[in-house]
């Protein structure tokens, strides 16, 4: 199949690659040979994930071997964001600094390919107007079509009011966040520690993490404020589509709250599920999870994504082929649905 449009690819700067390796304090990278360990998160400073050099070798390459890459496996083309931790843990004037170079450096890539780069802007997602503004450039200075956020910092979560400035800015632009996976906050580790990054991590840690920090938003009255604002979620919802039907309880039975402690929201929270989410396949390429994601959502919210480099495009394209569904949603979902949320046919037809 050509014409794909990959929802979930990531890269790195020079520059913010250089800062995580003259760190003393996570997020930081320590280089031992051919491998590189690579410690995310400040509140959990000894929890750490090693990987080969030739992983970090792509993720820095936006250029010419990247779009070999593409044109083998029939991509169209890929939303690229900065990989985890992006620059949201950072100190504040560090991120909102780190933002604007690495987001250049992603411009300046989207502008040398611009039918096959679909950039999404990192920012400091605490960082109030001023990343809000820095959005807003971020669409309409260098293109980029979406945002990239990395859940919490500290102890602060995405409900917190200093994030709502993006918020406003994404629905005003139109365009969407991906809310990324990172591990969890160190108070919340504790049960998955002991077993290196195998539950931290993708494992378990990096769903959890996602489905806790969308709930806040909902539960916040995120979606009530700004009803048109629009997420995105990777490796098939982070199994928030197999839980709507529980985060509705207090909505739907009265008897699980009598003391009316639940928030009081315009729609049930599958409601927001359903009607503002997108989901993507990256990173998990399982049947019963794209099938609970495809028969709670439906057809058009559904994409494809890779997670390349951290995926293989071989097993990634081979699961879009073979996916169980109809031809029509296996186009949907290889295309069609990217292409009318980020708006490509209005561009191509410009």
């Amino acid at each position: 199949m050509d014409g794909i449009i990959d929802c979930e690819t990531h890269y790195f700067s020079d520059g913010f690659l250089e800062l995580l390796r003259s760190r003393k304090t996570p997020p930081r990278q320590e280089v031992h040979g051919g491998l590189r360990k690579y410690f995310p998160e400040p509140t959990a400073p000894d929890v750490a994930i090693a990987y080969p050099a030739v992983l970090e070798e792509n993720l820095l390459d936006l250029g010419d071997s990247r779009i070999a890459l593409m044109d083998q496996h029939g991509i169209a083309a890929q939303v690229v964001s900065l990989t985890t931790p992006g620059t949201d843990v950072f100190e504040l004037d560090l991120a909102l600094k780190q933002a604007r170079e690495a987001n250049d450096v992603l411009g300046a890539a989207v502008a040398r390919h611009p039918d096959r780069f679909i950039g999404f802007a990192t920012l400091a997602p605490f960082g109030g107007d001023e990343s809000a503004r820095e959005l807003e450039r971020c669409v309409v200075e260098l293109g980029f079509r979406g945002v990239n956020i990395h859940s919490h910092v500290g102890d602060r979560y995405l409900d917190d009011r200093s994030c709502w400035p993006i918020f406003e800015a994404a629905q005003r632009l139109d365009v969407p966040i991906n809310v990324h996976p990172t591990l969890p906050l160190g108070t919340m580790l504790a049960p998955y520690l002991g077993y290196g990054w195998t539950l931290s991590g993708p494992g378990l840690g990096f769903g959890h993490e996602v489905a806790v920090q969308v709930s806040r938003m909902i539960y916040a009255g995120v979606f009530d404020t700004y009803p048109d604002l629009q997420l995105m979620l990777g490796h098939c919802g982070e199994a928030l589509p197999f839980w709507m039907y529980r985060l509705d309880f207090p909505y739907i039975k009265p008897y699980i709250d009598v003391l009316g402690d639940h928030p009081n929201l315009d729609r049930k929270p599958s409601e927001y599920l359903v009607q503002n989410c997108w989901y993507n396949c990256s990173g998990n390429f399982f049947n019963p999870a794209l099938l609970a994601c495809l028969s709670a959502v439906g057809s058009d919210r559904l994409m494809f994504g890779s997670d390349h480099p951290y995926e293989s495009y071989d097993e990634a394209c081979q699961y879009l082929a073979t996916m169980p569904v109809s031809e029509p949603d296996r186009v949907k979902i290889a295309s069609t649905n990217a292409r009318r949320l980020f708006k490509l046919d209005a561009v191509s037809a410009d």
